[in-house]
């Protein structure tokens, strides 16, 4: 059996992560379903927090993404983001100018982010089409003050701030843009979907400093990423070992979303998700988080419950109630085996 491009199935990794030898005293989070970041006791008054993530869909902006992908997986987990390195896989061919421009933006995103880069490794590669950039960031934690995917509890609200999928529309938009005006999408709405990866971009730092600033309340944050919300919904459970009811009509899609998404039969809970915030927090604080994150600009919504794992993940559309999707591979991916 060939694996689809996308992400390894989670039979496959869970195989895997079983396989390996118990962690030493000193993880105190390590590899899992769900966890997008590792946690470090080395004995001082701070854990270490540790992420790495790909750029491989998208080669505009690669250093700017590359850090907020990175950043989304330590700042969920409480962390402030320090020290940088990077893998830079460029193709054979590349022009020494366009092998320059993506250097200098990682640069520019490392002084935006406050963020040391501090080593890695640089290659012109065979067999590549695109440059691919592989990032390990590193951050720190008071003891007191960590977050992680598995913290979600029964009764929590799930909330999610802003709205879905808003990088797989941006890139779409930016490196289909063809393929969508033949499809009926008008340039107009081409235009603003490749603007939401640089406003409102696909960060969550600044929501995640404002639920954490009552960080008791917060029990879990995740980022969707690759697969959509579906996805990150279905590692949330798998982390924290729940159930979870989702309301489908509650999910905020953005508008270029679903319309590009109808032009070419994608499914928006299938899509590049990076720019939202997963959260379960406890039920008496909900309402106070969201209107937080409205006095601070931020939409977010209440789109579920978490509950005992027997129930398993289900979405409720206007009444009816049926498992969640669970997508194989990204939407993007599966379109472009299509094409």
């Amino acid at each position: 059996m060939n694996l689809p491009a996308g992400k390894v199935p989670p039979r496959l990794l869970r195989q895997f992560l079983c396989g390996m030898p118990p962690a030493p005293s000193s993880v105190v989070v390590g590899a899992a379903l769900g966890e997008d970041a590792a946690v470090l006791d080395l004995g001082g008054d701070e854990l270490l927090v540790a992420a790495s993530d790909p750029i491989t869909f998208a080669s505009e902006r690669i250093g700017r993404d590359l850090l907020a992908v990175n950043e989304n997986d330590l700042v969920t987990a409480g962390a402030r983001p320090r020290w940088l390195l990077v893998t830079l896989l460029l193709p054979e061919g590349i022009e020494i100018g366009e092998a320059e421009r993506l250097m200098d933006d990682l640069a520019i995103a490392a002084r935006e982010h406050e963020v040391a880069l501090v080593g890695g490794h640089t290659e012109v590669t065979i067999g590549l089409d695109r440059p691919v950039a592989v990032g390990c960031l590193l951050g720190t934690v008071p003891r007191d003050r960590g977050v992680t995917t598995s913290g979600a509890q029964i009764g929590d609200m799930v909330i999610l701030v802003g709205g879905i999928a808003l990088e797989g529309t941006a890139i779409l938009a930016d490196e289909h843009a063809s393929k969508l005006r033949a499809h009926g999408v008008e340039a107009e709405t081409i235009a603003r979907a490749a603007a939401l990866r640089h406003k409102p971009g696909i960060s969550v730092r600044r929501p995640v400093e404002v639920l954490i600033d009552d960080h008791q309340s917060v029990h879990a944050m995740h980022d969707p990423t690759e697969g959509g919300l579906a996805t990150a919904l279905h590692e949330l459970a798998e982390a924290a070992q729940v159930g979870l009811v989702i309301d489908r009509v509650a999910i905020d899609v953005h508008p270029e979303c679903a319309v590009i998404c109808d032009a070419l039969g994608l499914d928006p809970l299938g899509l590049l998700a990076s720019g939202s915030l997963l959260a379960t927090l406890q039920p008496s604080s909900t309402s106070h988080a969201l209107d937080r994150l409205a006095a601070a600009g931020l939409d977010a919504a209440r789109i579920g419950v978490v509950v005992d794992r027997t129930a398993g993940v289900m979405l409720r559309t206007r009444g009816r109630v049926d498992p969640l999707p669970v997508f194989e591979r990204d939407e993007i991916a599966r379109l472009l085996e299509s094409m």
